[in-house]
């Protein structure tokens, strides 16, 4: 009978935390945007869980230091008007994360089962302004067959191949990869138009599918695995149907 008890308030203190959950996030949204207001970097630095991604070619953000420094840029006085009209109904909760979702949010920024900041996906014009700078140059130094793109996507290296994901006129997610020790102003060994891109669900995490005659290419973005290795990005390759190859690649900027 006194083990039946232990599991039912076990239970209790389980569903009760996961119950103050929305509560909790809702009162630390409160506290950061009172920060950001306020213009208190430093005190908003230690809420963060680094690295903070930036959309390519921008440059993450990988400590507090970075981030004090950064800060001007990212947050403007336009944000920090949206961020003015915040109300607890806006706070969304999504795989154990929780974001700005509804109203007039629509996931500007998401915490993490902490209540650290893991995402900010507004973009300042000053930050815009940044990274149409940062393409122009990266484009102006590609091979002229690739160097247009509305958005960059990914930007992988495995032991011997560079790999770029991008979108170009007309929402073509394209292809593109060079083999070892050649530079992307010289043409790529392969480009592949016409990808399908498609959100993995409950799992979280992109899937990228390219076709080439029998051979398909997809790049897979896997967030939720068992173990640290199962993570991460992998470009998967089969023939007629059958596996062939899986590797695993890293996201380079």
């Amino acid at each position: 009978m006194k083990n039946i008890f232990c599991i039912v308030l076990f239970l209790f203190v389980i569903t009760g935390a996961r119950a103050d959950d929305k509560p909790a996030m809702i009162k630390r949204y409160r506290y950061i945007i009172k920060l950001i207001q306020a213009d208190k970097a430093e005190e908003l630095s230690k809420l963060v869980a680094y690295p903070l991604k930036r959309e390519n070619p921008l440059k993450d953000i990988a400590n507090a230091k970075e981030f004090i420094a950064y800060y001007p840029v990212m947050f403007d006085a336009a944000f920090k008007k949206k961020l003015s009209g915040f109300r607890g109904s806006a706070v969304m909760e999504q795989h154990g994360n929780f974001g700005l979702v509804g109203e007039e949010f629509s996931g500007e920024m998401w915490l993490n089962e902490k209540g650290l900041i893991m995402s900010v996906n507004y973009i300042s014009k000053r930050e815009q302004d940044l990274k149409d700078q940062l393409t122009k140059s990266i484009q102006s130094k590609m091979h002229p067959s690739i160097n247009h793109w509305d958005q960059n996507v990914l930007v992988l290296q495995s032991p011997k191949l560079l790999i770029r994901i991008d979108r170009t006129i007309g929402n073509n997610i394209r292809y593109a990869s060079w083999s070892k020790g050649r530079p992307t102003s010289e043409k790529p060994d392969l480009v592949l138009n016409n990808g399908l891109e498609e959100a993995q669900g409950t799992m979280g995490g992109w899937t990228y599918t390219f076709k080439s005659g029998d051979w398909t290419y997809v790049i897979d973005d896997v967030e939720m695995c068992e173990k640290d290795d199962q993570c991460g990005y992998f470009l998967n390759l089969s023939f007629k149907g059958q596996d062939k190859s899986s590797t695993k690649l890293k996201s380079i900027k």
